[in-house]
């Protein structure tokens, strides 16, 4: 009989290839790295929005490289919890979806109980319709959304509100029947919002999923399960949605057949996995027999993780039902301290990265450190990776070695992945170089040939090693037809510098004419004044020479087609692209309750729960332990730190220039001196140039 790993990695595969399997578990990795050693800061720090385009020296892969590092645990999803909906979420959803990774996004406790004034608690009475949904249609048009007004496809199911029983209100499960019928309102009402949301902004095509993770908490409130963790809070939210009137709100849509084909039913957990089939799943399967369920927060501290979590994932397994789990958590959490800080996978180490220009204030990116799980003695990435199916993280030390994806295109880059006698990283190396010519690699095979005759070399190899790709070796297809794109693994903050610029020097076209579209993230900005600032160098100049014309300080690469279709919104936002065409506003409506519920029973387009009961839906956060009575929230990332500033970000219209102006962006001199010999043998004109 296959190995439980084997199995759940039948699953991966399928989702790798970005389709979906019928039956793929949810393995997924809660992830809050609040670039914290201590609780120093941790009051000031200005978001904890960790999917925006301002974190990318953690996530991308040019940084730290978190998402990769998780892929290669085995897992499949990643849970998220802050979430500034003014921010730009493109970059994060593009670069998780070519990982073969689905992502789990949740709503803010801002709206809920945070803003000051404003909150559904404070100031609604807990219906918190007029504060979500702006709110949730603010997601959909910075990044949830595609150019064709359907969900992003790395998007599995979104999280309304986290652990609603322990803070909406805090006494939801103990404290009598006026606040189970509150946190029911509130929980309702912001389903209904994001459902009205939709409808405004007319999305179409295959819908996602919602939840609200409950706490693993005894709700004796509760009308029934009053003995059962997690099962009496669900049943309740049930009855909320079946009738809504009893908790004193009354729908814009119909809410019941919405959750009848688009819940999710979730809970955070730390208890053994030996408790879960007596104490929840025994009673859930029984009046849940339509609607799936996942763990969002799961780790059991001080248990064999790899024994724990083969009990876990072995039942799902054997449960339709079950979905899977998310293991609590990526990151220890330092600025928590306590015990919150035996949950994470990393610790951090004394080495920076980088620095991390993050919403006015810059932080050391420091190099992660594995934590090791005592019960079994194996680092713990590699204990979870175990179970997950993945590689793991290999050898620790190269955690934070030179990072292939983020060294200079240079002699100097060249020399510090060479002497780390890789050959994998080597490759890494020169696919980027490939990747900024405008082609890519055809062949995997014949790129690890090639990389491996210039592991251990000296930086004098690097001239040898250009001329060898300037004559387009079999194992590359160079596209004609290539576009200078923004480089996805740039930072906002060099992007909008080189933007800036780029718009004070364009005797073409006017930044003014920007498209509406274009602006929802500074990339798809940077594609938009990038490629046309590309195209009016080649036609002045009358040469075409990337390395040279296309890199605005660091910004900017030739992509291909197939590389820049993997970015929403590149195609259209390039030159000749068709973003000009595009309409990304709100459609107005004036409609009554009626007509919202009957519209919104039409717009469910076939989708059923039943239907999503197995595809990959993850990634949550845990906190919870044992089976809790209490009714004190537990400190979580999203319940401590603002989730908003009314700060702006880095504009995209920056008016700094890029750090060499001179040169229109260009690279180094060792670059420079290249591209004005060998390589304009092999770099063909553009199209008309």
């Amino acid at each position: 009989m296959p190995s439980l790993a084997a199995l759940l990695q039948v699953g991966l595969i399928g989702l790798a290839t970005g389709s979906a399997s019928a039956t793929a578990l949810i393995l997924g990795v809660s992830y809050g790295p609040v670039p914290l050693k201590n609780q120093d800061g941790a009051s000031a720090l200005p978001q904890d929005d960790w999917m925006s385009e301002q974190a990318v020296p953690m996530w991308g892969r040019a940084g730290r490289g978190d998402l990769r590092i998780i892929r290669q645990l085995g897992a499949n999803a990643v849970r998220l919890y802050g979430n500034n909906p003014t921010n730009s979420h493109v970059n994060f959803l593009d670069e998780a979806w070519s990982l073969g990774l689905r992502i789990l996004p949740g709503m803010s406790d801002h709206p809920y109980y945070q803003q000051v004034p404003g909150s559904c608690q404070q100031s609604t009475d807990y219906d918190c319709f007029s504060q979500i949904k702006p709110m949730y249609a603010q997601n959909l048009e910075r990044g949830f959304l595609t150019v064709n007004r359907t969900y992003h496809p790395a998007l599995e199911v979104m999280n309304i509100i986290n652990e609603p029983d322990l803070k909406m209100p805090s006494d939801a499960t103990s404290g009598g029947t006026e606040g189970l019928i509150k946190m029911c309102r509130s929980i309702i009402s912001a389903f209904d919002a994001m459902l009205d949301a939709e409808q405004d902004l007319q999305v179409t095509g295959p819908l996602i999923n919602f939840t609200a993770t409950f706490s693993y908490a005894i709700c004796s409130s509760c009308e029934r399960f009053a003995g059962n963790p997690a099962l009496g809070q669900m049943a309740q939210l049930e009855d909320a949605m079946n009738n809504p009137e009893k908790y004193g709100y009354r729908p814009r849509n119909d809410i019941a057949a919405a959750y009848r084909a688009r819940w999710t039913h979730s809970f955070n957990t730390q208890n053994p996995a030996t408790d879960l089939q007596h104490q929840f799943l025994d009673g859930y399967v029984s009046t849940f027999p339509a609607t799936p369920v996942y763990i969002g927060e799961y780790h059991r501290v001080g248990a064999n993780q790899t024994e724990d979590l083969s009990i876990i994932l072995d039942i799902a397994s054997r449960n339709s039902l079950f979905l899977g789990i998310s293991f609590f958590q990526y990151q220890v959490a330092y600025w928590k301290s306590g015990s919150e800080m035996e949950f994470g996978m990393f610790g951090l180490t004394d080495q920076v990265i980088e620095p991390m220009p993050y919403f006015g204030t810059t932080y050391d990116i420091y190099c992660l450190d594995p934590v090791v799980d005592k019960a079994s003695g194996a680092p713990m990435p590699n204990a979870v990776a175990a179970v997950y199916g993945g590689p793991g993280v290999g050898d620790a030390a190269t955690l934070c070695a030179a990072n292939p994806w983020g060294v200079p295109l240079d002699h100097t880059g060249f020399a510090q992945i060479a002497h780390q006698n890789s050959v994998p990283q080597m490759a890494r190396f020169v696919r980027r170089i490939v990747e900024h010519l405008g082609a890519t690699v055809a062949d995997e095979n014949g790129l690890d040939e090639f990389a491996k005759g210039f592991i251990g070399t000296e930086s004098s190899s690097f001239a040898p090693m250009m001329a060898l790709l300037g004559e387009r070796p079999w194992w590359t297809q160079f596209d004609p037809e290539a576009k200078c794109l923004a480089d996805r693994t740039a930072d906002p903050v060099t992007i909008g510098n080189a933007i800036g610029w780029a718009c004070s020097q364009a005797k073409t076209f006017s930044c003014d004419s920007i498209p509406e579209f274009c602006k929802r993230s500074t990339y798809t900005t940077a594609d938009y004044v990038f490629s046309r600032f590309y195209e009016e160098l080649a036609v002045s100049a009358g040469t075409n020479n990337p390395l040279q014309s296309c890199s605005f300080s660091d910004s900017a690469l030739l992509a291909g087609a197939l590389l820049s279709s993997r970015w929403t919104g590149a195609l259209e936002c390039a030159a000749g692209g068709a973003a000009d065409k595009l309409s990304w506003t709100s459609v107005t409506r004036t409609t009554t309750g009626a007509d919202h519920a009957a519209t919104s029973t039409a717009q469910l387009r076939g989708t059923t729960t039943t239907d999503v009961a197995r595809t990959t839906t993850t990634n949550v956060d845990a906190t919870t332990a044992t089976v809790r009575h209490d009714d004190k929230p537990v400190t979580t990332t999203t319940s401590v730190m603002p989730h908003h500033d009314d700060k702006p970000g880095t504009s995209a219209a920056a008016t700094e220039p890029p750090h060499d102006a001179s040169s229109q962006g260009a690279v180094s001199a060792s670059w420079a001196l290249l591209c004005g010999g060998l390589l304009l043998l092999f770099l063909r004109p553009l199209p008309g140039a």
